[in-house]
């Protein structure tokens, strides 16, 4: 009886854990806004700049880790300036964006500048005991014929903010791009003898590689080519969803 005891408080011990091993993290979410006049709709001579974004509350390394991850994403799609050591936080990051719409229209001396626009918004988008999945999805617009907008998708060890490597997430990755492709053909209905420069997508050397970006949910993984990834800007983003089943021993964060 003596030795069952003392299992059961092994086992109790384990199962505390794992359950603190694979709590969610705490957060908040904060919108920061800044523009150069009260006419937000204006087509010329203002502009506007929009974040909302998840933080992390712990003062634990793994949520550092995070929020400084994920500052570092969004100043990276949507900063304007050639300074960008100087943004220290989301404040400055606004304020850097409507004083550098200021200071072109001052240095070019136009009465008339195309207004600028740039939104970017955090979101958890998928979370597991090894695995939290988060993503940006931004939109800049600093003159052109069209904006440019993206999303980018974030891969993270939530015991410690790490940022996965590909190797730490898929065992066999010229396997997977193999199987991805599959899908990718039967999806946008290109023959296995067509190559994929014929068909009008743009691959290297007409060799088919992986997204940047893998998108996570219940159903499986999102595998996301984003505008001009590897198509003209008129056939926008595409996403080629795998199941977890098809994936098999191909995913190593079951």
């Amino acid at each position: 009886m003596k030795y069952i005891g003392k299992y059961k408080l092994l086992v109790l011990g384990f199962l505390f854990a794992l359950v603190a091993c694979t709590k969610e993290l705490k957060t908040s979410t904060s919108t920061y806004y800044k523009s150069s006049s009260t006419d937000t709709s204006a087509v010329y001579n203002e502009s506007k700049i929009k974040l909302e974004i998840t933080h992390f509350e712990g003062n634990d390394a793994a949520s550092k880790a995070l929020n400084k991850r994920i500052f570092t994403a969004v100043c990276n799609s949507v900063y304007t300036g050639e300074r960008i050591a100087e943004v220290k936080n989301y404040n400055d990051l606004v304020n850097s964006f409507v004083s550098n719409y200021a200071q072109i229209k001052t240095d070019l001396k136009q009465d008339s500048l195309p207004s600028w626009e740039a939104q970017a918004a955090i979101k958890i988008n998928y979370q597991a005991a090894k695995l939290l999945n988060i993503t940006l999805d931004y939109y800049l617009f600093t003159g052109g014929a069209h904006g440019y907008g993206a999303t980018e998708s974030l891969l993270f060890n939530p015991a410690n903010g790490r940022t996965y490597k590909l190797t730490e997430v898929f065992s066999n990755t010229a396997k997977l791009s193999e199987l991805v492709e599959a899908k990718f053909r039967v999806q946008l209905k290109i023959p296995a003898k067509t190559s994929l420069t014929e068909a009008g997508y743009f691959f290297a050397d007409d060799t088919f590689v992986l997204p940047k970006n893998f998108i996570f949910s219940d159903k499986g993984i999102q595998f996301h080519y984003n505008t001009y990834e590897v198509a003209c800007y008129a056939q926008g983003p595409i996403d080629v969803l795998v199941s977890y089943d098809e994936l098999g021993d191909l995913f190593l964060l079951h």
